[in-house]
């Protein structure tokens, strides 16, 4: 990807880029403009992170889509890729939007959901870059799924936790799934608490570790479940 791939509009610059095969788009044939305010050699080497990462992107903020929908959300357009001009950890955010919805994301952890805006505000970004995540432990932040652990068991847990304090829990069985939008802090170190919408608050002892894959494990269960791997 060089300078003379992308041309100039009025927000700055674009290049069309093939979708991942396994996006759930209605978008034909395949692809999606990506934008960047700027076109600096840092711009470029951003957007050249964002084209290659773009099936763990689309991989990433499925779950939060599906999380946000309470479902599978059927045939959903891509209308851009936005690249912003902020890093942290070496780690552009990147905003997709679709019609109805914006994702913004820092790599492939989803920093924020709602409106197509979104996807498009350069402050969401900066204020993450900037956060020095106060109360809250940057070991869980992302997605956790009990997958690698349910051996023979026919129901499986997930939560996303946020760098914003927010977050969702889902527990998905033969009867459907349950959906559960919540807040989250840690007020002492190895203690997560988790505030549902409707007020309900519980605490779970946590242990965090790396090998041979990230972990979680709880001494009181979410969604039933004690062990989550991360995902992404």
């Amino acid at each position: 990807m060089k300078r003379g791939d992308f041309h100039r509009h009025a927000g700055g610059w674009t290049k069309w880029v093939p979708l991942p095969s396994t996006t759930w788009t209605r978008l034909r044939p395949g692809r999606a403009p990506l934008r960047c305010p700027l076109l600096t050699d840092a711009d470029l080497a951003r957007a050249v992170w964002t084209a290659t990462h773009l099936p763990d992107l689309f991989t990433a903020l499925r779950h939060a889509v599906c999380a946000h929908y309470e479902g599978f959300p059927e045939g959903l357009d891509v209308r851009a890729v936005h690249i912003h001009p902020v890093t942290r950890d070496g780690i552009p955010y990147v905003g997709v939007e679709f019609r109805d919805l914006g994702v913004a994301l820092h790599g492939t952890r989803v920093v924020d959901l709602g409106g197509p805006e979104i996807a498009t505000q350069r402050r969401i970004a900066e204020e993450d870059a900037t956060d020095p995540r106060t109360g809250l432990d940057e070991a869980l932040i992302g997605y956790w799924s009990s997958i690698p652990f349910d051996y023979g068991v026919m129901e499986c847990s997930e939560f996303e936790l946020r760098a914003n304090g927010q977050g969702w829990t889902n527990l998905t069985n033969a009867l459907g799934e349950c959906i559960t939008r919540l807040t989250w802090r840690c007020p002492e170190s190895g203690l997560l608490e988790l505030r549902t919408e409707d007020g309900r608050v519980s605490r779970h002892s946590y242990v965090v570790t790396g090998a041979p894959i990230a972990a979680v494990t709880f001494d009181e269960p979410v969604e039933f479940c004690h062990q989550f791997a991360r995902s992404g």
